[in-house]
């Protein structure tokens, strides 16, 4: 049996102390830019031309349990 694995999203491990409560954009694998406003964020990555390029995702603060 086979089993398939995938790489991690990003290299290294999101800092939740950096990122926490932050959108963050990932391109590459890596973390290209970082907001707390999303709509910022995504007029940032537009000026950029990344914006259907990135992926991004939403990091919860410290101590926060998202089930």
């Amino acid at each position: 049996m086979r089993e398939t694995t995938r790489p991690t999203l990003v290299r290294e491990p999101i800092r939740v102390d950096v990122y926490g409560g932050k959108w963050i954009a990932i391109w590459r694998r890596r973390i290209i830019d970082a907001d707390a406003d999303f709509d910022q964020l995504i007029d940032r990555l537009e000026k950029r031309g990344l914006d259907e390029k990135a992926a991004l995702m939403r990091v919860p603060r410290s101590g926060m349990f998202i089930g």
